[in-house]
């Protein structure tokens, strides 16, 4: 029997229907695996990222753990380091602390003198004082010193030209005999005085008038010394514009007054050297320059002329000019003076002086005189202290009380 078509058309429908839900249902599960797949593989991709970026971060956490201990090493190197040069600056500055303390307050130790310790020290020091001066008194005693003035003698007021003065020794003069020069009323101390000269100059350096204009002034030049000056060997007159080797006031001024000593009654001359009277130290310092003697008007490296260039403190001085390396024994003797120096214009005197040394120098009355002086100073005010101190002060103390 068969079905009215109706039914057919339904079934048929309802079939339809039935398989396309049927595929449907296979598409939504294929879609629901192809997304559990999507999502297992995204899984499985964040899981390998998420394992990727573990590892980065256990890395990255190891190189900060690393540098954090390479930091906190470096960091105390430098704490080391640093405590160091705090220790060392606190120690400095304990230190200059000290030194301002001990500056600002001096010694901590400061012992009270006594009126008998300052009498005791005032007359120790006086007796000290008096013992010297006596020795020097002795030795001076002990000198034999023989001084002529020249300057007022008739044979010898006549500037360049020889004179001659007789003496006589009356007692024997053993080895060395020095013979001095002195001049009275000679300032070798003015300030301008000592400062006209040129050091570079006199060790031996050829200098322009340029270079010694400041030095040397007013001595620069050869005419500045005199007109007609001339060479060392006194050979030939010297180019006046060119400049003056040695220059300066003291060069200018040196003293050139020549001494013989001759036994009378014979011929023999005493020989004075002129060596070994000036220091050692100007020895090396005074250097003559290349060819001298064609431009230079005095030898810088005569001794004498050393003695000169060291001023005197006082205006009475006298200077070393020779020694005589020989006994002199008693009798009559000339001296024969080659008068070139003048004196007249600043009032000044010339000595001639003969005379032996000892350990202590030369005669020297004034030193001993000097510390005789001091010596009576000291112990006088020693006295003085006591007897004020036991007159005044402790009757004072005894009236308070």
């Amino acid at each position: 029997m068969s079905l009215p078509p109706i039914i057919t058309k339904k079934r048929k429908i309802n079939q339809i229907n039935n398989n396309e839900q049927d595929n449907d249902l296979e598409d939504i599960k294929e879609n629901g695996q192809n997304i559990n797949n999507d999502e297992n593989n995204e899984n499985n991709e964040n899981e390998e990222k998420e394992e990727i970026e573990d590892d980065n971060e256990v890395d990255e956490i190891k190189e900060e753990e690393q540098e954090k201990l390479e930091d906190e090493n470096n960091t105390d190197n430098k704490n080391e380091s640093q405590q160091q040069l705090d220790i060392q600056d606190k120690t400095s500055q304990n230190r200059l602390e000290k030194v301002f303390v001990f500056l600002k307050e001096g010694f901590s130790w400061r012992p009270i003198p006594t009126i008998n310790t300052t009498v005791t020290c005032l007359e120790i020091t006086g007796i000290i004082f008096i013992i010297i001066g006596l020795i020097i008194f002795f030795f001076s005693r002990n000198i034999k010193e023989i001084q002529i003035r020249y300057d007022d003698n008739e044979n010898c007021k006549i500037i360049g030209e020889k004179c001659e003065i007789d003496f006589q020794i009356t007692e024997e003069m053993k080895k060395n005999v020095f013979v001095y020069y002195r001049l009275k009323n000679f300032y070798q101390n003015h300030r301008r005085y000592i400062k006209s000269k040129s050091n570079k100059q006199l060790k031996g350096n050829i200098m322009t008038e340029n270079e010694i204009k400041d030095d040397c002034d007013p001595i620069i030049l050869n005419r500045d010394i005199y007109l007609g000056v001339k060479n060392t060997d006194k050979t030939k007159e010297l180019n006046p514009d060119a400049v003056a080797h040695p220059c300066g006031l003291i060069a200018k001024s040196f003293f050139n007054d020549t001494y013989e000593i001759k036994k009378k009654g014979g011929n023999e001359e005493i020989i004075i050297s002129k060596n070994d009277i000036a220091w050692s130290v100007d020895k090396e310092r005074y250097k003559n320059s290349e060819n001298y003697s064609n431009h230079q008007w005095l030898n810088v490296e005569d001794e004498r002329f050393m003695v000169w260039m060291r001023p005197a403190a006082l205006p009475d001085f006298r200077k070393p000019w020779g020694r005589i390396e020989r006994d002199l024994s008693e009798g009559n003797y000339t001296l024969i003076i080659e008068n070139n120096y003048p004196v007249k214009s600043f009032d000044g005197k010339k000595y001639f002086i003969l005379s032996t040394v000892n350990g202590l120098g030369g005669k020297n009355y004034f030193l001993a005189i000097l510390y005789f002086v001091m010596g009576g100073i000291s112990i006088i005010s020693g006295i003085l202290f006591f007897f004020g101190y036991n007159n005044y002060v402790l009757k004072k103390n005894q009236k308070v009380e």
